[in-house]
């Protein structure tokens, strides 16, 4: 079996936002989608390993993002 490593905290932050910016996600809609407040939903941007499972996983399908290239190292 193949270990997998994982991406730090700081490039999947950075990952996001690159493909919220690439989309044209605002971080008001985003919020919106996911069911937070703004400053919630800040917070977890600025943290991303703080989502619950189900918020990354709607988070990707908002930014058109595969969750393994977002959480995967290759």
């Amino acid at each position: 079996m193949k270990f997998t490593q994982f991406k730090k905290q700081e490039d999947v932050r950075d990952t996001l936002i690159l493909e919220m910016m690439k989309n044209k996600v605002r971080k008001n809609h985003l919020a919106k989608e996911l069911g937070l407040s703004y400053p919630t939903m800040l917070a977890k941007l600025d943290s991303p390993f703080s989502f619950k499972v189900s918020e990354l996983l709607l988070l990707c399908e908002i930014v058109k993002l595969d969750i393994n290239d977002l959480l995967i190292k290759y």
